[in-house]
């Protein structure tokens, strides 16, 4: 090797060493995993939210809150809550204890049939807001919820079959199901959220 090549190699090594950026460490790297907020497992939850289901790393689901519990839902990280029950079912109460608590709360309520399409647009909105989250989607039981997550999903272009399955998972029962079935095959799966 010539002296010209060996020191155009030896610059080369060291503008990449000086314009490279560190590498963290594995625990450094663990932390700043760790200090990324996600929503706790079912295991952690307990009794707090009926029918909890971790859907995404900082989206959660469920049915009821037990108001008594509302702080251990700050506890555990949640800034938002967005329930879709309609007032009758006693929105007003959980607003009062979730924001006693220091959360976000944020009602879209959903009574019978499918929801609207600017339901759904004011969903994404709060879904997209990086502050909203760790967030808990509930309704009653569930069912409003995979609902309102099997059309958001579709109208994101995921395809039917896979929107229908998560929105199973988050707790959409039967009735629900063929209702948002017929709604989105009859063609109306046009983008309603930016």
């Amino acid at each position: 090797m010539n002296l010209s090549k060996y020191l155009w190699a030896l610059f080369f090594c060291a503008f990449t060493l000086l314009t490279t950026p560190a590498v963290a460490t594995e625990s450094e790297a663990q932390e700043a995993q760790t200090s990324i907020k996600q929503v706790p497992s079912a295991d952690e939850m307990g009794a707090i939210v009926a029918n909890y289901n971790r859907l995404r790393p900082q989206l959660a689901t469920g049915g009821s809150i037990d108001l008594a519990e509302v702080n251990s839902l700050k506890q555990k990280g949640f800034r938002t809550i967005i329930d879709l029950r309609t007032p009758k079912e006693g929105t007003a109460e959980e607003k009062a204890a979730v924001e006693a608590a220091g959360m976000r709360y944020v009602n879209l309520p959903v009574a019978a049939g499918v929801p609207s399409d600017a339901l759904i647009a004011e969903l994404g909105k709060v879904l997209e807001d990086a502050s909203a989250a760790p967030v808990l989607l509930h309704c009653a039981s569930g069912n409003r919820v995979g609902a309102v997550w099997a059309i958001y999903r579709t109208r994101r272009g995921v395809p039917l079959e896979t929107a229908l399955e998560e929105g199973r998972s988050a707790g959409m029962r039967d009735a629900r199901e063929a209702q948002v079935r017929e709604l989105l095959e009859a063609g109306d799966q046009s983008p309603c959220c930016s």
